[in-house]
């Protein structure tokens, strides 16, 4: 591109400077619509994946409901339930277990001195920190075998517990009561963000001490576990269905006995949702960018037709219609791309300011941020120049089929 074409290309944008504005208009509202929908969108993308990395990757999470079938001599309604040794021979069975624990929970009073509240008392063992992955504020620890096997009366608590129990004190190394028996705190749960807000009212405590205190029952309804990475989920989970089955008396093709949530499973399921997601917002923007596109179009051929006494005259004088096609689209391209940039710009101050408001609200906010990455912005800026050679296309052709003569009597009958 000469320096001569882009000469005339600003003559030509500064005579009709409303027109080009109103007309580049459409494309800039199109690419910023484009963009801050993608940028929103891949934001709350990434909120709801982030929910599953509290969990570890393939974790799966088994709950013992009633039997819905009758199997054998035994009749529907009988309830499935696991413990401890349930749990030792699944490992057994299934080497490729890294790491099991059961979760059995219950709503109590908890008191520290003259303070008290009504908090989740949730009993796990120490494969449980490996499954489910709790961040413990600094000089705080997680749960160790010693705590299971000396069965210590230990308790990691969340955010709200603290503040309830121990207001501005230093909660760790102190003593919580529950149920006549003291827990010191080992840890404090992070409060990160909203995806740990549901464990701010929650204290961990080992699994044998949960029973000794709180519930004597040696049997509980559910359970966590992860295999190792190698592993196909789909078919473990079929073989640990299949396997429960077996071990508890019930049919496998009865699925309300057991309820299996595969962590591998659900990602896939949302990942498959938000692709779909993206492909709409990319055919809505791409909408938007039409309607600008076609009003390019337009102005494209009131400027053919007001020039076509200048584009008679250069081709009279040897310019060839491929010069005349060529400076009619670029002038198209340009005037799409300069729009598609101010849009583009546009729509990353919107997500900018969006991202301040989100800063500003802290952690009570799904999505924490708005994500758009240099793959979708370079993606935008190639839908916008192929939106300006389609702009220019018919009207590039209209301009170089223009006669000479012809143009000479429309200039004279002005």
């Amino acid at each position: 591109m000469s320096i001569e074409v882009l000469r005339e290309i600003y003559y030509s944008v500064r005579q009709n400077k409303m027109r080009t504005v109103l007309s580049g208009f459409g494309v800039s509202w199109g690419i910023l619509i484009l963009v801050v929908l993608l940028g929103t969108g891949k934001g709350f993308q990434d909120a709801v994946m982030g929910m599953f990395n509290v969990f570890a990757q393939k974790t799966m999470y088994i709950y013992g409901n009633s039997t819905s079938q009758k199997y054998k001599n035994v009749k529907e309604g009988k309830t499935v339930r696991f413990d401890e040794a349930y749990l030792q021979s699944l490992k057994n069975r299934f080497p490729e277990i890294v790491a099991i624990s059961p979760q059995t929970s219950s709503w109590q009073l908890v008191q520290n001195g003259m303070k008290s509240g009504l908090f989740n008392i949730i009993g796990v063992n120490t494969d449980y920190m490996q499954i489910r992955i709790l961040s413990v504020k600094e000089d705080g620890r997680p749960f160790t075998p010693g705590d299971m096997e000396r069965k210590r009366d230990v308790a990691i608590i969340g955010g709200n517990v603290a503040s309830a129990l121990f207001g501005s004190r230093e909660a760790l190394h102190k003593h919580i009561q529950v149920r006549g028996v003291y827990f010191r705190v080992i840890g404090v749960l992070k409060n990160d963000d909203i995806f740990s807000s549901s464990e701010i009212n929650s204290v961990y405590i080992p699994f044998p001490s949960y029973r000794r205190a709180i519930d004597t029952a040696l049997e509980f309804p559910t359970f966590f576990l992860y295999p190792d990475q190698a592993t196909d989920s789909k078919q473990f989970e079929s073989e640990l269905r299949h396997y429960i089955a077996y071990k508890s008396g019930f049919s496998s093709q009865d699925n309300r006995a057991v309820y299996v949530a595969n962590l591998e499973t659900q990602t896939s399921a949302f990942e498959s949702l938000f692709k779909g997601i993206r492909m709409f917002i990319w055919a809505v923007g791409i909408c938007f960018l039409i309607s600008g596109v076609v009003g390019i179009s337009n102005i494209m051929f009131v400027t053919v037709k007001e020039r076509t006494n200048e584009i008679g005259i250069r081709l009279a004088v040897g310019a060839s219609p491929r010069s005349i096609i060529s400076l009619i689209l670029l002038e198209s391209v340009v005037v799409t791309t300069a729009a598609g940039m101010v849009g583009l710009l546009a729509g990353k101050g919107i997500l900018l300011f969006i991202d301040r408001l989100l800063s500003m609200s802290g952690s009570t906010m799904l999505m924490q941020k708005t994500t758009l990455d240099i793959a979708t912005a370079l993606m935008s800026l190639f839908v916008l120049v192929i939106a300006g050679v389609i702009a220019g296309v018919f009207p590039a052709i209209k301009a170089s089929t223009i006669e000479p003569v012809d143009a000479i009597q429309y200039e004279n009958r002005k």
